[in-house]
């Protein structure tokens, strides 16, 4: 999540590895998932809240994919 330090450094590392400003790596990256918008920290909370609720009895062993589909499995 680009709201975040650890992130935030490597997307920077990254861009600068790439010559570019990390305001079009951060949209480069973006612009690779289905909704075509990085993943915030609050969707990732309201993941980490419905895996944790006795909504998500019936999973066991999941993977939740957060990546907006850069990775689809």
């Amino acid at each position: 999540m680009k709201e975040t330090p650890t992130i935030d450094v490597v997307f920077g590392l990254h861009a600068k590895g790439h010559g570019i400003t990390q305001e079009k790596f951060t949209a480069a990256i973006a612009a690779m998932t289905h909704r075509k918008r990085a993943t915030t920290l609050v969707e990732l909370g309201e993941v980490a809240a419905f895996v944790a609720s006795d909504r998500a009895a019936a999973m066991t062993g999941t993977v939740a994919n957060l990546t907006g589909g850069i990775i689809v499995d």
